[in-house]
């Protein structure tokens, strides 16, 4: 058992990918089961983007893992249920109330608020009316003083509207888009975060980063070279931004995954999975039918085994995660 005392900080970073968060869920849950604890008990920082900062979020909250995966399975066709948009010009083809309505049921976050946390969160978004990326925050240090008011499910919200498939978010007067623009892999943001906000030597960090079997864009080299719509998107104008937003999330995967590797070496460790050709047909951020679910589900729980069987995967679940010290809010510290 590797416990607080030992020095190691542990940082849990969960990638975004829509629906294909399911992955992410099911191995969590899984992890669980074997634990038989949160996961966020044996994790010091937590941190996710989009569907991975919804995990986030609820796994700081110490929600069940489980109770994610059946949101997703049984209610993905909801969520990702296409409306009339002609094309993606009007308006995005997805609407956001069903998930911001799944997301307020009192089994999910109901209307409890950022410091109702149990344990540190940072979940990036990108404030649109400012044009400035933004990281909302545990109270986990003294200059941490108004986020720790902000509803669990406008933060969820904020950085899960992603560009071309859901409308921006807008709460306390700002306009929100997806973290993943600049985040989708916030492993790096979190290690930042553990240094300068925890007072956390390098060495000492340690990172489990979890992806959702992202797909790698690559170019076909029959198409149009000439950088138009057509070239983007094909014969629909709306597949155009999609594209372009699923380069740069693949692409941030890619970099991220290398620095960490280059700054952490064996102090991070990736679970993640790659997409053959053919299961890369039944998935996407936006495909949620019976398929998508039957190659997530199965792929996450392989993969669970195969980590859980794993040394330095063990090493990371069998760590007891340090007190929390939050300064302000539910559960700030008599001592703070």
């Amino acid at each position: 058992m590797t416990n607080a005392d030992s020095g190691r900080f542990q940082i849990l970073a969960l990638s975004g990918g829509g629906f294909r968060g399911l992955y992410t869920a099911k191995l969590l849950a899984d992890f669980e089961d074997e634990i038989g604890a949160p996961i966020a008990t044996r994790f010091d920082l937590v941190t996710g983007t989009s569907i991975g900062g919804i995990l986030a979020l609820a796994i700081a909250m110490e929600i069940p893992a489980q109770r994610i995966v059946e949101l997703l399975s049984g209610h993905g066709d909801l969520i990702f249920k296409r409306r009339w948009s002609l094309a993606g010009i009007w308006r995005a083809p997805f609407a956001s109330a069903p998930l911001r309505s799944l997301l307020c049921d009192e089994k999910i976050f109901g209307d409890q608020v950022l410091g109702a946390c149990k344990h540190p969160v940072i979940i990036p978004v990108i404030n649109y009316s400012t044009g400035r990326p933004q990281i909302f925050k545990t109270p986990h240090h003294p200059d941490f003083k108004r986020d720790h008011k902000c509803r669990l499910v406008d933060v969820a919200m904020a950085t899960s509207a992603a560009p071309a498939y859901f409308p921006r978010y807008t709460f306390n007067n700002n306009q929100y888009v997806d973290g993943g623009l600049y985040a989708n892999a916030p492993g790096m943001l979190a290690v930042h975060e553990a240094q300068s906000s925890m007072g956390q030597p390098t060495d000492r960090i340690h990172v489990m980063a979890v992806g959702t079997m992202s797909s790698k864009f690559t170019v076909n080299p029959r198409r149009n070279r000439e950088g138009g719509t057509y070239d983007w998107g094909g014969v629909n104008p709306a597949n155009m931004p999609k594209r372009v937003f699923g380069l740069s999330i693949s692409v941030q995967e890619a970099l991220s995954d290398f620095m960490l590797s280059h700054l952490l070496s064996k102090r991070y460790f990736l679970v993640d999975d790659d997409l053959t050709d053919q299961r890369a047909r039944a998935v996407a951020l936006d495909r949620a039918d019976s398929a998508a679910k039957e190659v997530l589900l199965g792929a996450a729980t392989e993969r669970s085994k195969i980590c859980i069987g794993n040394q330095d995967c063990r090493s990371f679940l069998t760590h007891t995660a340090r007190s929390a010290m939050f300064y302000y809010g539910e559960h700030a510290n008599p001592t703070s």
